[in-house]
């Protein structure tokens, strides 16, 4: 199976959060259909019925403009960093003559490597910390990607909220950091080794408050990163002599700026890398997720259609001394949903005073409304279902025994008719054509909610 793609990922995970809103997955029989014919496993159906839904083919290609955005602002900060890194080897060279060596080296690492260590001492309470700027760049790419975007609507706030939640966002943030860090300390290291190399320094230990001795330990323990590189430190090379040893100090001087500087950030975004990875792995990977765990019966089924295989029993006959259904629902009026939502409340209807029955989607509901039905005086029933729904011989014997037991007019109300007309004019026009003979095989009345 082929890698699935950043984009496709973050599509089905935004498709899952709006799911999982709703409470149920979207029904569309296109989609699932697809998703059962891209084969493979259950995270590869998921994306392919993503990609299947209506609209999907606008979001995505918004995620894709947003992720062209996100890597032009990391491009760009990169590049600003390079630059800033080697104008600042280059000032640090042409602060003083001679040129100080630990100003040079202040200057080019000392506040790199000083956020790197404080970096990695606050992530494990980086969930209890305020925002930094990690944060702070993580919130400035969302709003960076809001106008790359076009808009602040629903669909767009959702996906990026996809982006920024979890490690995706937290990740990236840190990627593009350390990268700029990281482009920071190469162009200095870059611009030293260049001046350097065209122009003669003379490079010197300066202080004013530390004496000699003191200078010297300073040296010393700042050479012992060069020094595993092989570069001679203060316990070869003179530390007070202005001129002295000028070409070993400027190779020192290059080996702790890379060994200071590049190495760490180098390492570090490494690591951020490696998360950013595996954040993007997660994406659309959880399968326990409940929007997830829906789609299971249906992109993978543990049976396959067959068709018609024996001719369909007779529906039971509606009770002929059953008075014709009316044109339009009002008065008391008992309700069902079926195959609904636990929970569902009664559609508004005006003129309509409800005696409902909640929702019926099994077996022990079935029989309790049926009974109901029996015991109360009815004076008219409504039978709400999507119209989405596929009218089988189950529905068509269960609307039949309904009527039967409520012994009055009885009407099928169809709901989600917008989610029907998504699917296209032929097949809405189908379906209804569909209820409506399910409708008059029973003797009942249909109308739309």
């Amino acid at each position: 199976m082929p890698a699935i793609r950043l984009a496709d990922r973050l599509l089905a995970e935004w498709v899952r959060r709006r799911e999982e809103a709703a409470g149920h997955p979207q029904d569309c029989s296109e989609a699932d259909a697809a998703g059962i014919r891209a084969g493979g496993d259950l995270a590869a159906r998921i994306v392919e019925r993503a990609r299947a839904l209506p609209g999907s083919d606008a979001r995505l290609a918004l995620i894709r403009r947003l992720l062209r955005a996100a890597r032009v602002l990391a491009g760009l900060c990169v590049v600003v960093a390079g630059l800033a890194g080697a104008a600042a080897a280059s000032s640090a060279l042409s602060a003083s003559t001679p040129a100080s060596l630990p100003l040079v080296l202040l200057v080019v690492v000392s506040f790199n490597l000083l956020t790197l260590l404080l970096w990695l001492v606050l992530q494990p309470l980086s969930d209890r910390m305020p925002p930094g700027l990690g944060a702070l760049l993580d919130r400035l790419s969302l709003a960076y990607a809001r106008r790359i975007a076009g808009g602040g609507d629903a669909d767009t706030a959702s996906l990026l909220r996809t982006l920024s939640d979890g490690g995706l966002g937290r990740w990236y943030a840190a990627a593009v950091v350390h990268a700029a860090w990281l482009a920071f300390a190469v162009g200095a290291a870059l611009a030293l080794a260049l001046l350097l190399s065209v122009r003669a320094y003379a490079l010197s230990w300066e202080t004013t408050l530390l004496d000699d001795a003191a200078l010297t330990t300073w040296a010393r323990v700042f050479s012992i990163c060069p020094a595993l590189f092989g570069i001679a430190g203060a316990e070869t090379l003179p530390v007070t002599e202005a001129n002295a040893a000028r070409q070993g100090w400027s190779l020192w001087l290059l080996a702790a700026s890379v060994v200071y500087g590049v190495l760490p950030r180098a390492l570090a975004l490494a690591a951020s890398l490696f998360m950013l990875w595996r954040s993007q792995r997660a994406l659309a990977g959880d399968l326990s997720r409940p929007g997830f765990a829906r789609l299971r019966a249906r992109l993978l089924p543990d049976h396959a259609e067959l068709g018609t295989v024996d001719p369909a029993p007779p529906a039971p006959v509606p009770t002929a001394a059953r008075a014709a259904p009316p044109a339009v629902l009002q008065g008391r009026v008992h309700g069902l949903s079926l195959e609904g939502d636990a929970g569902e409340a009664s559609p508004v209807l005006p003129g309509v005073d409800w005696v409902w029955l909640g929702s019926v989607d099994d077996a022990t509901s079935r029989a309790a409304v049926l009974h109901q039905l029996r015991d109360d005086t009815v004076d008219a029933l409504a039978i709400c279902v999507r119209a989405t729904l596929t009218p089988d011989r189950g529905i068509e014997r269960f609307v039949a025994e309904l009527a039967s037991a409520a012994r009055a007019p009885t009407t099928l109300l169809l709901d989600g008719l917008d989610r029907l007309r998504a699917r296209g004019e032929a097949a809405f026009a189908q379906r209804i054509d569909d209820w409506r003979q399910l409708a008059q095989r029973c003797g009942v009345a249909i109308l739309h909610a």
